[in-house]
């Protein structure tokens, strides 16, 4: 008895802080709410060109900077897959073509930065060497 007592009143006391989900709402809006304005008309969105219709370096446009190393690193891929091809895969090899990534990384870095004899590097050499074959 005692237990089912207890038991009754443990439901009693959960229920009784417990919040209803129900709810009555007569008319649209309850006090201190008020509708929308109405929408008469939407300023038009201007215009975007996005591409290269949309001009100079950006987000969107061409950037010559980007394009150029993008260009070198192409390059420098071709001339690795070239080795691999010539040499065989080895451990050497991909050592010596880390190195070169390094480089080519590095001497971009020093272009990027004003240092434009970079360019003359080695890793340079050999990204030209992958662009024209």
């Amino acid at each position: 008895m005692k237990s089912k007592l207890i038991a009754f009143m443990l439901i009693a006391g959960s229920s009784a802080f417990a919040e209803t989900r129900f709810s009555i709402r007569i008319g649209s809006y309850g006090p201190g709410y008020y509708a929308p304005p109405p929408v008469y008309y939407a300023p038009a969105r201007p215009q975007r060109f996005y591409g290269p219709a949309g001009g100079g370096a950006g987000y969107w446009g061409e950037d010559p900077d980007r394009q150029h190393r993008r260009a070198e690193w192409y390059g420098l891929r071709n001339h690795h897959e070239r080795e691999r091809y010539m040499y065989g895969d080895s451990p050497e090899l991909r050592e010596h073509q880390a190195q070169e990534r390094w480089q080519l990384r590095h001497e971009q870095w020093h272009e990027r930065n004003g240092d434009y004899d970079a360019a003359d590097g080695p890793a340079h050499g050999s990204a030209r060497d992958g662009m024209h074959h």
